[in-house]
Order: structure tokens, then C-alpha cells, then sequence
């Protein structure tokens, strides 16, 4: 025997252990009929088991034959099995009820002579189309053949009841009152196909498909011929999932004067919602939905409804999984070139070791690396990050939520490699990107498909060398010019060679297309620009005004201006409707090789024989400046349609990236092994078209350069060191953060939005400190230079500037008066000073490595970093005591809120707690194996939290210092921990960038947020709602919300909404998104064939087919 497993439930690969993930792997494989038994294998059959298996066959189906007539037929089936690698699977086929029921219709024998596939499936296929006829056999079979693996009954009665086209054929005369497909119909076409359908099981439902591939070929290629008809099929299904018509359809047919809308026009279908409820997903949706769109050319809706809804994405990767997901964005990607879908999937690929363990940070992931760069693509980007955000908001679970972006998603540069065994030369791309055209060293044009790679036609014609190609702007035809002095006309819906004009007594260099395509423009080596109709090559115009070569020429976007250039170093402007010369642009100095002209109509750019590239205003013809960055050999130029920057391709391979404004050369692309032969920019700008010698690259620049247009009010994202964050501060209130870089710049942010506000200092030195005011009343920053600046935030200026420093600046706090300043220098020196006049008030020289200030602005904490520290009173310098941790530095130190305590972290694993008034130890916290690198005490001061070097952190009771909970979630040194003014929640944040939050009194994991970098410093409003972050070598302030803070009695937060558990349970799952109300209540109606109602439970579907199969099953069909 052999056994091949067919499918297994989902959830069984989720089990936790190996051993017991196998065993109950076959217990369900045994249970829920997943095989199918093979008769015997070929290596070892005999002719007299081949006998037996014919007999048992035609015995199960009363067919009866002698045993000299079944001796034959063995023979003849034995003498075909090295010849047919399928024999059993043709012996099914034709050793079938039905299959003798068509040989009987078409009153022929059983013949085993020489048994031929295609005329097996043809009897079955013919004797269906016999009974039902043609169209309607098509409608059935298309559908079965357009699902991705297989579909449900229910579902295919539910798409054909869809289908207008089939009431209209079926019922010629009148209409029945309900618009619901015959099951009994559909019961009589099934029993005759017989063994050319198999079941399969998908998600706990029986479902249908052809018995084998070559039964699914075989039906594509009889009747899914035509591109359109297999788009229709596909669109129909997609729309059943999508429930386009789940209330009514209208169908009219003014031919017959039928009408029938509104409820009239209901067809009775089962819903098909994205959730079924808040613990089961809609697999046949999810699995179905993004093939049929994307099978059904549909590119905007399959974005719409699938790869940028967030919904769906979501779905995908927690019922199934981030990989599944992926494999699926690698087909699609093989078969649709889009920017918008491939940032999504760099996106995905770049957080998948993220989502794999934790669905539940998707939302935050596309928003993080989505924010910036939103705006540079289409609507369904902007679409999705909304919607990721709008998730976040009600989600119901406490969610951290990026409110900047510093690690924005940016796509591969080389999306594709077209090899052209025949070269590449002139390349014009379709217009939305799908295919290409280029000329061969065969004098060929080559369409390509561009995702898959696939050569699709080749159009034929030209005896010498293709000059130049364009696609008419309305897609129907592609125009090619040659040196073999003719112009072709190929007509792209049918491919064929439409018209042949010869206009030109000399070779013909280049050719363009006007907008309104009514005229062809072309321009030779006899000097002559001649336009002519492109229907039917009737010459409008002929001018000879040049005394060269015409080299190249272009139309204006209105096609008003006609701008030619020459290799008699001369540009020439023309009116287009008359053919009438503007003026001659003669300071050119060489030879004119390529010339284009910008979108907006405002530059001429051209590349000349001594590798210039000059840039000309195309309104004046005055000289605007020169590309300067390149010393090889122009070959190519293109310019993107906003105008912005210009692609020079050169002879030594190197494409060179300019702003076309500020002519600065942005980048060098170095991708290519040859010559640039051609340049093409897509309309959208986001692809680059490069045509080499024996290849196209297909390069995504959208957001590879600087010099793109950007609406993003936030500074520019850097890679420079000396842009990088080196010192940051939040308000009391948590509404406005201020940070400080290493290029001594000071900025402004708004913590509510994340958005940049302005910058307001420049210092001479990077700044190391800076600090906010209570209620945002000034700002102050320090700095390297020695200077401190405090800057007035409602006037908007500088008030004052304290010089007393002669050190570095290394702390800087604000006193709870608001109004005096402490700062300290790397000298040691502690200076307090007023903050509005910059006048000092007193100077200290004592070691301050180590500084705090306590929140009462009494007393000062200082050290040198040892493992000693003193208190003292800021009003009179006493010093109250020195305190110490004996077998160590000490690292870390806080004070309680109202402050009372102290307690300081060192390198001896323990904590300390102190009594700042007379510091006097109160209690020693030893739990901890590594050094303390943080510490923190609750605004109740009845809780403690510490964490250490080896990413433990400990929650401790203040009263008692028992350890009341420990978590060990982070792996790295932890960077900062806090409570939220309630003392409700604990946050901690470790310096590989894991950032937590969880529940002091439950003790549950609340939410978690990965930086993707490593983390320096993290500060928290007192809320817990917003943070601002310094991530390292980053020239961002990483900020993020804390959305549906539970600031209630955390103790009584529902299990489910807790993370940790949310995902615990594999077999019973809260889904993370809710399910939509659905239209019609569970107990909904369908009608069947005999008008008769039956409810059924609204995830029952197959219940349908079962009662329609024991209500029919038993009888015999003559239709």
C-alpha cells in the first residue's frame, strides 16, 4: 500500500512538543479521512492483478463482461504501461458509470486499444455539452478551473446564481421569481463529469476540483482561450468573496425588456466575511480572495482588498502565518510589477522575525516604517497606514504606537533583470509598468513580461537597425522607426503589422508620437523633420531647416511646441500647427547626440558629442546651467515626470542621477556590466527601464535619491554621525519634547503627534544636556561650547546665555521654582543660576560625574562615579552624609516623588534605599545576579523597580522589599525603567531596543514595542502615554504612544487582553481584530431548486448540499 497524505489539519504543525506534534499528526490524519490508497505500484504489477482491479471496477459500476473478453482488455491495458505514466488514473476514468453512459450516447464501444487522454476528457466534455449546452458547461467548468485549488459547492452555486448570463441563456423565455442557480442542474452536470472531479478537504469543508492537472489544462485551454473570459471568471469569484452582491444584482436585458432590480434581484447567497466570529477566521476568503484578484487584472482592487489592507494582512499572518504570506507576495510579485505592493512586501520581509512571535505589534510596525513615506505613494498606502492606526485605537488591548519614524521601509534598488539573449537597445516600457518593449541586434522588437521575465511576442518587419520605438498614448499601437528608412505601425490588441509608411530618401534617427495620436514626427539623416497622420501616413509637413543630421525631437505636453535638434549644433523651436519656426538656440558648441524635454515644459536637456549635458529653459532657449559629474560618452537621458531629476546613461556603464534643478549629481548607479543603451522613466516615477547589451534592469528610485519632493514637515533622515541625537528631554506634562544633536542644532517636537516644530538653537559644539520648563515656558540647552542658552518658547527667541562654564556642560536641571537653573561642567564645578537674566546666584567645586537633583529641589546627590555618594542641601552646601555600596561602582540612582528616599543600583547585584533627609540605609534588595542598571520607585511609593546588566527586572514591594514579580522577557542590559503616575503599570526598556509595559498589581505583560536599534536613552511622560527615545547613531527621536492605557484597576484586566495570553491557546483564539456585523441574521433563508426554504446555520454552508443530495441523490436525470 501506499499512502500520500493530502491534508492536515492547520493547527496540528503548532503543537509544542516534537514527539507528541507527530503522534497526534496521525491520530487526525486517521480520523478525518485525509488519504487516498493507490491500487499497486507499476514496479511490481502483474496481469493478473491488473484482471482483478479491472474486475472489481466494473463490478462496482454492473458492468458485466466474459472472462475471455476481460483477458483481452488486461492484456491490451498491461502491453500500455511503460507507455502511459498515468495508465490507472485513464483506467478510472473510462471504467466509470458515467463514462459508459457517454460512449452510449454517442453510440461507441469501449476501446482499450490505444487509450488517449484528450479524447477521454472530450467524450465526458462532449456529452455535458450534448445535455446542458456549450455556455452553460462553461460558466461551471471556468469556475472550477479559476479557483486556486478548489472550491465549495455551496460557493459554486452561489457565483453561477451571480452569473446573468446564465439565467439569460437558461431560462430563454421567463425568468424564475428567485435567482438561484438549479442545485438539480448542477446535481445531473456532476454526475456526468464522475471521476473528472475529486474532493478535497479545506478548512473542515468538503470542497470540489478537477481529479488532475492535466484535466485543469485541458478545460483552460478549451474554454479560457481568451484573456478576457479568463479576467470574467476571476472577477466573478473574487466578487462572491468580496459579497459585491450579497443584498441583490440587477439584471437587465433590454433585448428581452427584462428589468429586475433592487430585492427583486437578490440571489440568495451565503455571506462571506473576512471573520466568522471573534474566534474564527474566514480561511476560504483568506486563501481564495488575493488569487482571484490578482487573476482577474485587477491591480487596484487586489491592493484595496488584500496587500494593503491592513484587515486582511493581519488575518493572514495570525491564522496562517507571516511566511505563508510572504510566498504569496513572491507570486504575486512574479506576476505584477507595482510599487505600492512591493513596498509592502520589503516591509513585511523586513519585520517578519518580529510579527512571527507577535501579531500583535503589525499595527505599530506599518506605522513606524510607513509614516514618513506614505505620502510618496498611492492612496492605498496612506490607506493602510490609516487603517493600522485606526486598529490601534480600537483594538481594545494596550498597544504602543510610533508617533515619528526613524526606520522608514525602503524597496530593494534592483527589482528585476530581464535577460535579452537577442540585446537590448531602444526599450519602451506599457503604461502601467507590466510589459516592455525593445529593439533586437535582429532588427526585432521584443515584448517582454516584466514580472515573470517571460518573452511574449515578437514583432518583425525591419531589415536594418530600429532607430527608435513609442507607444501611442492610448496603448493601441506601437510605432518603430529604421534606418531601413520606414516607419511600422503593429497593432497591439492583435499584434499584427497595421500599416508600413516610406517616407524618407535617407536613414531615419528619431521619431515621437504626438499626445492626441493623430501624428507620427520623425526626423532623418537628409536633414528633413516630417510629420505625418499615424492612421494613414499622409505627410502634413516636411521642413528642411537644419543643415545636419536631425538627431532628435520633441513634442510639449499640449503639443503645441515642436523643439528638433541637430548634429549642426543648433536647437530649433516650431509651432506644431503650422510647422512655423520660433527661434533658433545656436550656443550649443558640439554636435547634438540626445535631446528630451521636461514634463512641466520648462527645460530642454541634451547631451552632445564632448559628453556635455546642458540644460536649457525651453520658454527663452536661454542657457540654465550645465550637468557636471560624468566624463564618458552619453548614450541615453530620461527625466522624471516631476521634473525633478535627470538620468544620464553613459558608455562606461554608469547612469548618473542629477537634481535637474540644483544640478547637483545625487548618486551614481554602477548596477550595469555594459553600456546604457536606453533610458525610460515610468510616469509614476517610481521605475527606472535600462536597457545594456544583453539586458533590462528594472531599478525602483522612488526613494533612493535625496532631491525628491517631500511634504514631510520632520528634518531630514541622515546617516551622519554628526546629525545623531546626543541629548534629549521631555515635559512634565508629556506634550513637547526637546532634543539636542552632535552638530549642535537644538529642536522642538510635538509629543502629541510626533510632528518636528522648529529649530531653535544653534550651538557651536554638540549640545549634551538640555531640559524644559514646567507649563513650556522656556527652553534650555548645553553644550560642548560651555554655554548654556535658555530660549524663550512664546517669544521665540533667546533670552539668555549663561558663559560662567569653562568646561563642558555634563547636567543641567531646572529647580521646582521654575525660575533657578543647576548646571555642572566636566571640571567639576556646580553652578545655580536665574534662568531669565543668565546672572549667578552660587558656585560649588565638588565631584559630580554623578549628579540628581531632588524633586523638591532641596538637596543634591553627587559623585565621582565611584562607589560613594553624597547628599547634600543646595541651600547652604551641608552635606548630610556620604553614602556608599561597599563591593562596587555605583551605577544608578532615584528619588521617590514626595523626596523622601533615595535609592541607588551598583555593581554589587543589590539596591539600596536611603532616607534623604539623613541618609540613613532603610533597606538592601538583593534578587539580582548581574550589575543594577536602573532604578525606579512608584508615585505611591509602594512599589520599586530595578533591572540589570543581564536583562532581569525585578518589581518590588517598597514596604517589605519582598520580590513581587520578576520578568525576564529581555535578553540585554536594561536602559531605563519607570511607573506611570497611578503606579499602575511598570515600563522597562533594554538597550537592543525591547521596550515592555507591564502590570504592577497583575503582573501581566501588557504590550511590547521593538526600537529595531540599539536603545541609549528612553524618557517617559509621567502618564505612561507618550516617550521619547535616543536610539544610537540616529538623527531621529524615536517617539511613541501607549494607546487603551487600562488606568482603572489594572488587577481586573481580562486575561484575553493580555498579550502573553492572547496567543497562548492556538485551538480557542481571541482573533486580534473583531468580526463586522453580519447582514443577515444566522437562521437566513436560501432557496432551493423546488422553491423550497431551508435555514441553515450561517457557517453551515454544506449543509445546503447535503439536503439537496438527499433530496435528489436518489433519482435519475433526464435534462
Amino acid at each position: 500500500m501506499v499512502y500520500v497524505i493530502l491534508s492536515v489539519s492547520r493547527s496540528v504543525h503548532l503543537s509544542s512538543s516534537y514527539d507528541i506534534q507527530i503522534r497526534e499528526m496521525i491520530e487526525r490524519i486517521e480520523k478525518e479521512n485525509c488519504l487516498i490508497e493507490l491500487p499497486f505500484l507499476s514496479e511490481s504489477i502483474t496481469n493478473q492483478d491488473l484482471t482483478t482491479y479491472i474486475k472489481t471496477e466494473l463490478n462496482s459500476i454492473q458492468q458485466n463482461i466474459n472472462d475471455s473478453a476481460l483477458q483481452a482488455l488486461s492484456k491490451c491495458i498491461y502491453q500500455q504501461l511503460d507507455k502511459q505514466s498515468y495508465i490507472y488514473y485513464l483506467l478510472r476514468l473510462i471504467l466509470n458509470e458515467s463514462y459508459f453512459s457517454c460512449l452510449s450516447q454517442q453510440k461507441k464501444q469501449l476501446n482499450l486499444t490505444n487509450l488517449n487522454i484528450d479524447e477521454i476528457l472530450n467524450a465526458y466534455i462532449d456529452h455535458c455539452e450534448q445535455k446542458f449546452g456549450r455556455k452553460i458547461c462553461s460558466f461551471i467548468f471556468n469556475y472550477i478551473s479559476s479557483s486556486q485549488s478548489a472550491i465549495a459547492e455551496i460557493e459554486l452555486l452561489d457565483i453561477l446564481s451571480c452569473n446573468n448570463e446564465f439565467f439569460l441563456e437558461y431560462f430563454p423565455k421567463d425568468l424564475p421569481k428567485h435567482l438561484r442557480f438549479p442545485p438539480s442542474l448542477w446535481i445531473a452536470i456532476k454526475y456526468i463529469l464522475g471521476p473528472l472531479l475529486s474532493e478535497r478537504y479545506f478548512d473542515l469543508k468538503v470542497v470540489i476540483c478537477w481529479s488532475h492537472s492535466f484535466i485543469r489544462r485541458h478545460m483552460k485551454q478549451k474554454y479560457l482561450k481568451r484573456v478576457e473570459d479568463i479576467r470574467i471568471a476571476h472577477r466573478d469569484i473574487a466578487n462572491y468573496f468580496l459579497e459585491a452582491f450579497i443584498e441583490s444584482k440587477p439584471l437587465v436585458d433590454m433585448n428581452r425588456n427584462v428589468q429586475i432590480r433592487g430585492d427583486s434581484g437578490r440571489r440568495f447567497i451565503l455571506q462571506q466575511p473576512l471573520l466568522y466570529s471573534e474566534i474564527a477566521y474566514n480561511y476560504r476568503r483568506l486563501g481564495e480572495l488575493w488569487y482571484q484578484l490578482m487573476h482577474s487584472g485587477d491591480i487596484d482592487r487586489l491592493k484595496e482588498y488584500t496587500l494593503c489592507c491592513f484587515e486582511y494582512l493581519l488575518s493572514k499572518i495570525h491564522g496562517l502565518s507571516i511566511e505563508q504570506l510572504l510566498w504569496e507576495f513572491e507570486i504575486i510579485c512574479s506576476n505584477i510589477l507595482d510599487a505600492d505592493v512591493l513596498l509592502v512586501q520589503a516591509t513585511l520581509k523586513n519585520i517578519v522575525n518580529i510579527i512571527s512571535n507577535n501579531p500583535m505589534l503589525f499595527a505599530g510596525e506599518i506605522i513606524l516604517r510607513l509614516k514618513n513615506i506614505k505620502n510618496r505613494y498611492s492612496e492605498h498606502i496612506e490607506s493602510l497606514y490609516g487603517q493600522a492606526y485606526e486598529w490601534c485605537e480600537s483594538c481594545g488591548t494596550s498597544v504602543f504606537v510610533p508617533l515619528s519614524s526613524w526606520l522608514p521601509t525602503i524597496p530593494p534598488m534592483i527589482i528585476t533583470i530581464l535577460p535579452c539573449i537577442d540585446g537590448a537597445f531602444k526599450i519602451a516600457p506599457t503604461t502601467f509598468n507590466q510589459h516592455v518593449f525593445c529593439t533586437t541586434r535582429q532588427n526585432e522588437i521584443a515584448m517582454y513580461h516584466i514580472p515573470s521575465k517571460k518573452l511574449v511576442k515578437k514583432f518583425t518587419g525591419h531589415k536594418e537597425l530600429i532607430t527608435s520605438i513609442r507607444l501611442t498614448y492610448n496603448s493601441k499601437f506601437l510605432v518603430s522607426a529604421s534606418t531601413d528608412r520606414t516607419i511600422k505601425l503593429f497593432n497591439l490588441n492583435s499584434g499584427d503589422l497595421e500599416n508600413t509608411y516610406n517616407i524618407h530618401q535617407d536613414n531615419i534617427l528619431c521619431m515621437t508620437v504626438s499626445h492626441n495620436n493623430e501624428q507620427i514626427v520623425t526626423g532623418s539623416r537628409d536633414r528633413l523633420i516630417v510629420v505625418i497622420r499615424l492612421e494613414t501616413g499622409e505627410i502634413e509637413y516636411s521642413i528642411e531647416q537644419h543643415t545636419d543630421a536631425v538627431t532628435a525631437i520633441a513634442l510639449t505636453q499640449d503639443d503645441s511646441m515642436l523643439i528638433s535638434a541637430s548634429r549642426d549644433q543648433t536647437i530649433k523651436r516650431w509651432t506644431f500647427r503650422g510647422m512655423q519656426l520660433v527661434n533658433t538656440i545656436d550656443a550649443i558648441g558640439s554636435p547634438i547626440r540626445h535631446m528630451i524635454i521636461s514634463t512641466d515644459d520648462t527645460f530642454i536637456v541634451i547631451a552632445c558629442d564632448d559628453a556635455s549635458v546642458q540644460v536649457k529653459s525651453l520658454v527663452t532657449g536661454s542657457d540654465i546651467h550645465n550637468l557636471e559629474g560624468h566624463s564618458s560618452e552619453v548614450t541615453s537621458l530620461a527625466v522624471s515626470h516631476d521634473s525633478m531629476c535627470c538620468y544620464v546613461g553613459c558608455s562606461n556603464a554608469h547612469i548618473y542621477v542629477y537634481n535637474l534643478r540644483s544640478r547637483i549629481l545625487l548618486r551614481k548607479l554602477n548596477h550595469h556590466d555594459s553600456s546604457v543603451n536606453d533610458l525610460y522613466i515610468s510616469t509614476d516615477d517610481y521605475f527606472l527601464f535600462s536597457a545594456t547589451e544583453n539586458a533590462i534592469h528594472v531599478l525602483n528610485v522612488k526613494q533612493q535619491f535625496n532631491g525628491f519632493s517631500s511634504n514631510d514637515s520632520s528634518p531630514p533622515l541622515s546617516s551622519s554621525s554628526s546629525d545623531s541625537i546626543t541629548a534629549l528631554s521631555i515635559s512634565r506634562e508629556g506634550d513637547v519634547a526637546i532634543a539636542g544633536c552632535a552638530n549642535g542644532i537644538v529642536q522642538l517636537f510635538n509629543l502629541i503627534d510626533g510632528e518636528f516644530t522648529e529649530q531653535i538653537v544653534d550651538h557651536r559644539a554638540p549640545v549634551t544636556q538640555v531640559a524644559l520648563s514646567h507649563s513650556y515656558l522656556f527652553s534650555l540647552s548645553g553644550s560642548r561650547d560651555t554655554t548654556v542658552k535658555v530660549y524663550d518658547n512664546e517669544m521665540g527667541e533667546i533670552v539668555a546665555e549663561f558663559t560662567a562654564h569653562s568646561a563642558p556642560i555634563s547636567h543641567l536641571r531646572i529647580l521646582e521654582d521654575n525660575r533657578k537653573i543647576l548646571s555642572s561642567d566636566e571640571q567639576n564645578y556646580i553652578k545655580t543660576w536665574w534662568a531669565n537674566t543668565g546672572e549667578l546666584i552660587d558656585s560649588y567645586n565638588v565631584p559630580c560625574k554623578m549628579l540628581g537633583v531632588s524633586p523638591d529641589g532641596k538637596y543634591v546627590v553627587s559623585g565621582n562615579g565611584d562607589n560613594i555618594l553624597k547628599i547634600w542641601s543646595l541651600d547652604d552646601a551641608r552635606v548630610v552624609r556620604s553614602i556608599d555600596h561597599t563591593e562596587g561602582k555605583i551605577t544608578c540612582m532615584a528619588f521617590r516623588p514626595d523626596s523622601q528616599y533615595l535609592i541607588t543600583g551598583g555593581e554589587d547585584f543589590s539596591c539600596k534605599l536611603w532616607e534623604l533627609s539623613s541618609g540613613k540605609l532603610t533597606q538592601v534588595l538583593v534578587e539580582h545576579e548581574e550589575s543594577i542598571t536602573a532604578v525606579a520607585i512608584s508615585e505611591d511609593g509602594k512599589h520599586v523597580l530595578t533591572g540589570d546588566k543581564s536583562g532581569q527586572a525585578i518589581i518590588w514591594s517598597f514596604k517589605d522589599g519582598a520580590a513581587v514579580h520578576k520578568i525576564t522577557r529581555h535578553k540585554n542590559t536594561i536602559v531605563s525603567v519607570s511607573f506611570t503616575t497611578d503606579s499602575n503599570i511598570a515600563i522597562i526598556a533594554s538597550q537592543e531596543g525591547l521596550l515592555s509595559a507591564w502590570s504592577t498589581i497583575a503582573g501581566i505583560h501588557l504590550a511590547t514595542f521593538h526600537f529595531n536599534q540599539n536603545l541609549v536613552k528612553l524618557l517617559v511622560s509621567q502618564s505612561g502615554a507618550r516617550y521619547a527615545a535616543i536610539l544610537q547613531n540616529s538623527p531621529c527621536v524615536a517617539m511613541l504612544s501607549l494607546f487603551n492605557i487600562p488606568f482603572s484597576d489594572v488587577s481586573r484586566i481580562p486575561q484575553r487582553q493580555s498579550q502573553s495570553q492572547m496567543f497562548s491557546d492556538i485551538y480557542n483564539t481571541v482573533l486580534p481584530i473583531k468580526p463586522k456585523p453580519l447582514l443577515y441574521p444566522k437562521d437566513s433563508i436560501i432557496l432551493t431548486n423546488s422553491r423550497e426554504s431551508s435555514k441553515i446555520d450561517q457557517l453551515g454552508g454544506d449543509m445546503i448540499l447535503h439536503e439537496i443530495i438527499n433530496n435528489y441523490g436518489n433519482k435519475k436525470y433526464s435534462i
